[in-house]
């Protein structure tokens, strides 16, 4: 008998129309949904997913896949390869293999990505640095799934900054398995205008979450989307970093998750460093064309915590056409990292994968695409420098290309990705259609 080894694609797997639920991921809408399941095992992998309602009832399951080769990845349009009904849904993946997804929801105007979700990464807490409710036009939403096999209780803390007691407490009972549940910040009296929180999510049992951001008045159309996190680290990564890059600037978003202040430096792959410290569940936002660094750069950073307060990071892409993207810091790095999404002019979609070298030496990166032969190679990267594999550039691909990629290094590596639509005429048009997503580490 085939093991078969669960992956949660929580909440968004969805075709939305406003009447449903407009305020789950964000206003406006409708939203639809696609998402890559790669395989990161040695042999063909055999999937099944199912999506299941806010109840926990199973509302589709799509039977077997065909197998996806090592390395190489499945394709899922909802709205086109599925016929569940209209309405919001939480996924599960499963497997007989190893697989990593990433999944894309948008609308026409709007769109944000997020990674699906292991077994071994679920937890009975979790742990959002961002929290918005009217923060200079931004407001949230925090969309927790139970990942647990029964019916268990899912309470959301919200806190401000410098108090360990939660300014707004929600207990939701009796959620049961596979089913989820929406947290709306937007319109809470608890929460100040302009103000900063972050929150803790606990489960009675393991649950797994996704956090949106959306923009109202100058900034209705960004919509930014990340994972919570389990647990925080003394030192973090960060691979995409700019000031002004193409006019793509970034905010770092560093929340101490530990008891006493927090002792933060951090090194940017340019050489600069800056120091703060950060109360004791409070965060700081770092606006990088703030940071003294040259325009036009793209970098990384390392962020380490001197005095070993835990911490959690989140990076915020933005444009001045209104494109937004998250992703979360990375905690460790590895020699390979799985990019299930990437594409080349698909749809007038392009991809950039950029990576980070977190080891002890110099780094030479390569990376390989699923079902393509060759290699593409950096040249020598140094510690805590990175590369930008940008895929419109690379000769291994055609333009429509969309598939999957692999890369690898001689010193661990963290990467990033982004999705855009960033050539003209889209490129100079209003309208939000960037996705960032953290690479797999193998």
């Amino acid at each position: 008998m085939k093991k078969y080894i669960p992956l949660v694609m929580i909440i968004l797997l969805l075709t939305l129309p406003v009447a449903v639920n407009a305020d789950a991921p964000a206003p406006e809408g409708p939203f639809n949904t696609a998402f890559r399941i790669q395989n990161l095992g040695t042999q063909d992998a055999n999937c099944v997913f199912s999506f299941y309602d806010a109840n926990g009832n199973e509302v589709y399951s799509s039977g077997a896949l065909s197998p996806i080769p090592a390395g190489e990845s499945a394709y899922i349009y909802v709205p086109s390869d599925t016929t569940v009904a209209d309405g919001q849904y939480a996924g599960v993946v499963s497997c007989d293999q190893e697989v990593a997804a990433v999944v894309n929801f948008s609308d026409p105007d709007s769109g944000a990505s997020y990674s699906g979700i292991s077994g071994s990464e679920v937890a009975t807490t979790l742990y959002a640095p961002g929290i918005y409710d009217n923060y200079y036009n931004y407001y949230s939403n925090v969309i927790v799934q139970n990942a647990s096999g029964s019916t268990i209780d899912i309470t959301l803390e919200i806190y401000e900054p410098g108090n360990s007691t939660p300014v707004y407490t929600d207990t939701r009972t009796n959620v049961p398995a596979n089913g989820f549940v929406v947290f709306e910040q937007e319109g809470l009296a608890q929460l100040a205008d302009n103000k900063f929180y972050s929150a803790k999510i606990i489960g009675t049992g393991n649950i797994a979450a996704v956090v949106n951001i959306y923009g109202r008045g100058p900034y209705d159309d960004q919509l930014y989307s990340y994972n919570p996190f389990s647990s925080g680290s003394t030192v973090a990564y960060a691979p995409v970093i700019m000031n002004n890059y193409y006019g793509y600037n970034t905010a770092l978003v560093i929340q101490n998750m530990g008891t006493a202040d927090a002792n933060v430096k951090i090194t940017y792959s340019d050489g600069t460093v800056k120091y703060t410290t950060i109360p004791p569940g409070a965060a700081d936002s770092r606006y990088t064309p703030l940071e003294g660094l040259a325009t036009g750069l793209l970098t990384g950073a390392k962020i380490e915590s001197t005095n070993g307060q835990p911490l959690a990071v989140l990076v915020n892409e933005s444009t001045d056409k209104n494109r937004a993207a998250s992703y979360s810091g990375f905690t460790s790095g590895s020699t390979t990292v799985r990019a299930p999404i990437v594409m080349r002019r698909y749809y007038k979609y392009n991809t950039s994968i950029t990576c980070q070298n977190i080891g002890t030496a110099s780094a030479t990166m390569s990376i390989s695409y699923g079902g393509i032969s060759g290699t593409t190679t950096s040249p020598s990267i140094p510690v805590n420098g990175i590369h930008l594999f940008y895929q419109p550039a690379d000769s291994l691909l055609s333009d429509g290309f969309i598939g999957s990629a692999t890369i690898t290094s001689t010193q661990p590596i963290v990467c990033v990705v982004n999705e855009d639509m960033n050539e003209a005429p889209e490129r100079d048009q209003i309208m939000d259609q960037l996705y960032a997503y953290n690479g797999i580490g193998q």
